[in-house]
């Protein structure tokens, strides 16, 4: 089986200015990703991995240089063709979780895939085969208020999995989690990638991209990539 790349970014940039100041959050960053890989990018606070994360997940526009999705240019794309990418391409999973209070954990499971225009009995279904697959079938009537932080998480990469993203992005996925339940997020991330081909329509499994500051989660990465100063170190 062939692994070639699904992210290449070359020579990326992205510029702040505060006042009469330059900051360069990212300078010159060329990364390349393959389909099926699990990647760690670590750095201290302000080294620019944020930034990273966001220009990855089309959520932020670099200043200069490219960045292909896929084979994509994504840098140059209308904002309603971004949106696109970031419904179908990309799944995200958030330290604060961001799950919608006033729903359940099976309705904000279905959210992403409602606003694809999916009809209720697929989003049903993709729902609850995902709350299954992480371990909350008995939960999926449950708002978020009601459930731990490590079972809100969950809700996360359900959601994740039942839109069957070719990308996860995780940012600090287990900085709210003590370590025990940490360790139980990212075994069920892990297992979303390339080490279960079984996953996925295209028998890769998913590529997973994970922010930490934590060396035990970096350890689980089949790479890891530090960022200092805009840099990669």
């Amino acid at each position: 089986m062939s692994y070639q790349p699904v992210i290449e970014v070359s020579n990326l940039c992205k510029v702040y200015n505060q006042g009469a100041e330059t900051v360069f959050a990212l300078n010159g960053v060329s990364l390349s990703v393959l389909r099926g890989e699990f990647l760690a990018v670590v750095g201290a606070s302000g080294s620019g991995k944020s930034t990273l994360m966001n220009m990855l997940g089309c959520l932020d526009r670099p200043t200069s240089g490219s960045y292909m999705l896929d084979g994509e240019d994504v840098s140059k794309l209308s904002d309603s063709r971004l949106s696109q990418i970031r419904n179908r391409k990309i799944g995200f999973v958030f330290q604060g979780f961001n799950l919608i209070p006033s729903l359940n954990a099976e309705e904000n499971v279905e959210l992403i895939l409602k606003y694809r225009g999916e009809p209720k009995h697929v989003r049903s279904e993709a729902a609850e085969k995902a709350l299954d697959a992480v371990g909350l079938s008995n939960r999926r009537s449950h708002r978020p208020s009601e459930l731990s932080g490590g079972q809100q998480q969950r809700v996360c990469i359900a959601r994740c999995i039942a839109a069957d993203p070719q990308i996860i992005l995780a940012d600090e996925p287990t900085g709210n989690l003590d370590s025990s339940t940490g360790a139980e997020i990212m075994k069920i991330l892990a297992s979303q990638t390339a080490r279960s081909v079984s996953v996925g329509k295209n028998g890769f499994g998913k590529t997973l991209v994970v922010i930490t500051h934590d060396p035990s989660v970096a350890a689980l990465a089949d790479r890891v990539i530090t960022i200092s100063d805009g840099h990669i170190a």
